[in-house]
């Protein structure tokens, strides 16, 4: 045992006071007769006997009450391995203000109990100590250190905010502001007030620092349940005016309870348009259907809403998509065209058609267009390769279509740019298609189920073998009966290239005049419009690569009361639009300029959906494990300061003397007024 202040210890030297007393009575005595002699005897005897029990319990009271009261004052403890002989303190406080902290505690919101430790952390340090207030923004600033008085201030104005962070992130942050001017006469604390969620905690992943001491004090609430919509997809990706829209959503359910006839809404431009419910158990998830009808062209806007309290901000999830006035398609033929990808499109107003001779093209009408379809070219030049290749680089769809002679290392060459497969040879066996891909996009609405074996499809008289290897995803569309492929899909970047191994002249078979060309030929058309995600996650999505938009005028991303001007940068075909910490708040934007008009949703990251949160005990078995230099704080009711100061300096004692000093005290005036 050690004392804080053993200078008082001196004060023992007051016991002599009471011995004195007790050795020398200065009581006066006062005289009294008595008639029997014999009677004075025995009443001499006992009241000796008394009297000198007495004074030596009140001595011993007297003594005991001086001895704790000094001690009190001298302040004994029990040391601990982590004290230390530091000067001054810097001291890094991390409060968790991210959306779980709205949950309600014993003491109000569980963010406004943090705040309140904070300060009363802060207040009991010296005025010369120096702070780093940390929390989920990350702003501009954040790091720097500062007074008293200014964390005070930092930690009043801390709010909600919709960023999440991982708690290995938030120390590195923290160590660095730390160790960039501290010495070795530095006490160095990290303080970390929290509700310790397990899907932000990652304990595991902090780089410990032996120089700075650590202290996790969980701010949590029992109430850990959440229903929240997790996120959504089409079944179909393209998008058409007046099209039926089968929209799956994901329902998860974190709470020990099974839940039923759960109402769930669906937005769309504002407008409910297909309530719904659902029933789900507990602790699991479900996926929820919902069906509806496109009515309206261009940006659609979605909400899906179900109602949960006490934690609400996943209970909307957002979602934007495109349905498109036109699809432009180009076709590039030789001098005399081949009319039947024309025949196609050309009578529909859905589609922007227009062919061209190779050697009369502009190219800038190649980054113009949705789809591009070679149709039956002996030769592909250098100059039309690199402005295929960048074109199916940023997001465009490519249909190759060979002519029935062709220069193949012309064609080689061509492929091998776009790292397809290349045609090696003519083979002029008659062959019938067997194998229909079903499942891919381009037939899934084509068939209704899956058709019977005997099904009619196309005769090939002639076509061009594939080599062979390994290329980017390949998948077969059409399938001879030998096994190789007339219509193959290439998903190069953000692009897709349709290679077919036979060309469109009827000599090459009756695929052209079959039933299944024109839906083949119709839904390459309809899969090349551009698909912009669906939705975004806030602060995980702070940079936005769009194909290229031209600087005509400020670009803009609003809603309703907020406008942002983001920073933009063009990188070759490529937008790259920042927005970090520009978008705070879920919800459906618009992204505006002269040329442009595209959608965009914004969700809160779901991380903080999931409430689970690590106890005391996880924690400190995790900080072992991983061999961390830190410690849980469980302290409800006492002062922060306190408890830690009890970790740093080990266990004080001087509460307790001033309870004793108090209770000999109390003997002693008991033993004087009651002992008679």
């Amino acid at each position: 045992m050690k004392f804080a202040y053993p200078e008082f210890l001196f004060a023992l030297f007051a016991i002599a006071i009471p011995i004195i007393i007790h050795l020398f009575n200065f009581r006066k005595f006062k005289k009294i007769y008595f008639s029997n002699v014999s009677f004075l005897r025995e009443v001499k005897k006992e009241s000796q006997s008394k009297s000198k029990l007495k004074h030596l319990l009140i001595l011993a009271s007297r003594i005991l009450a001086i001895t704790f009261l000094v001690f009190a004052f001298a302040q004994p403890f029990v040391p601990s391995a982590n004290s230390g002989t530091n000067v001054n303190n810097m001291v890094g406080i991390y409060i968790d203000n991210s959306f779980s902290m709205e949950s309600v505690g014993e003491n109000g919101s569980l963010l406004s109990e943090a705040k309140t430790k904070a300060i009363e952390l802060v207040k009991s340090y010296a005025k010369t100590d120096q702070f780093v207030v940390c929390d989920n923004k990350f702003a501009t600033g954040s790091q720097r250190l500062l007074t008293a008085e200014e964390a005070i201030t930092k930690i009043e104005e801390l709010e909600i905010t919709s960023e999440t962070r991982l708690l290995s992130t938030v120390f590195s942050r923290i160590t660095e502001s730390l160790n960039s001017t501290s010495n070795d006469k530095t006490s160095k604390t990290i303080v970390v007030l929290s509700d310790l969620q397990q899907s932000t905690s990652d304990i595991a992943n902090i780089v410990s620092d032996s120089t700075i001491k650590t202290y996790f004090f969980p701010v949590q609430t029992s109430e850990k349940t959440n229903l929240y919509v997790d996120s959504c997809w089409f079944e179909n990706p393209t998008h058409l005016y007046l099209q039926q829209e089968k929209l799956l959503v994901r329902i998860k359910n974190h709470s020990n309870q099974d839940l039923e006839n759960i109402p769930l809404k669906l937005y769309l431009n504002d407008k409910l348009i297909a309530p719904a419910s659902f029933s789900i158990k507990a602790n699991d998830k479900t996926i929820v259907t919902l069906n509806y009808q496109n009515h309206t062209k261009g940006t659609q806007a979605g909400k899906i809403e179900l109602s949960d309290a006490p934690v609400t901000m996943d209970d909307a999830f957002y979602f934007s998509y495109l349905i498109a006035s036109t699809i432009d398609v180009l076709e590039i033929t030789e001098k005399e065209a081949l009319p039947n990808v024309k025949a196609i499109f050309s009578t529909d107003s859905l589609f922007n058609f227009s062919s061209y001779a190779a050697e009369q093209l502009d190219y800038s009408a190649i980054k113009r267009s949705n789809l591009v379809v070679l149709n039956g070219l002996t030769n592909i030049s250098s100059g039309l390769a690199s402005s295929i290749k960048n074109f199916v680089k940023n997001g465009g769809s490519l249909v190759v279509i060979p002519a029935k002679d062709i220069d193949f290392e012309s064609y080689q060459s061509f492929l091998s740019l776009l790292q397809t497969n290349h045609f090696t040879s003519l083979d002029t066996t008659s062959l019938k298609v067997s194998e229909v891909n079903y499942t891919h996009p381009l037939y899934a609405s084509v068939f209704e189920g899956k058709p019977e074996a005997n099904i009619n499809l196309p005769t090939v008289n002639a076509h061009y073998k594939l080599s062979a290897g390994a290329t980017n995803y390949r998948n077969n569309l059409l399938l001879l009966k030998n096994g190789e492929a007339v219509l193959t899909e290439y998903k190069i970047e953000k692009g897709t290239v349709y290679l077919s191994s036979i060309c469109f002249d009827e000599s090459a078979g009756n695929f052209v005049k079959h039933a299944i060309f024109v839906p083949t030929i119709y839904n390459m058309a309809m899969l090349s419009q551009l698909n912009y995600p669906l939705f975004y996650t806030i602060g995980k999505n702070d940079v936005l690569t769009l194909n290229h938009i031209e600087n005509e005028g400020s670009l803009r991303i609003t809603t309703t009361n907020f406008e942002l001007i983001p920073k933009m940068k063009n990188e070759m075909e490529n937008t790259a639009i920042f927005v970090t910490n520009g978008v705070s708040k879920a919800g459906n934007y618009l992204l505006q300029s002269a040329t442009t008009n595209l959608g965009l949703a914004y969700n809160y990251n779901r991380l903080e959906s999931d409430l689970t949160n690590y106890s005391a005990e996880e924690i400190t078995d995790l900080a072992i494990s991983n061999q961390l230099n830190l410690a849980v704080v469980e302290s409800k009711n006492a002062s922060l300061k306190s408890a830690i100061n009890e970790l740093q300096n080990g266990t004080t004692y001087w509460k307790i003397c001033i309870i004793l000093a108090l209770l000999f005290l109390a003997i002693e005036i008991a033993l004087i007024k009651l002992f008679r």
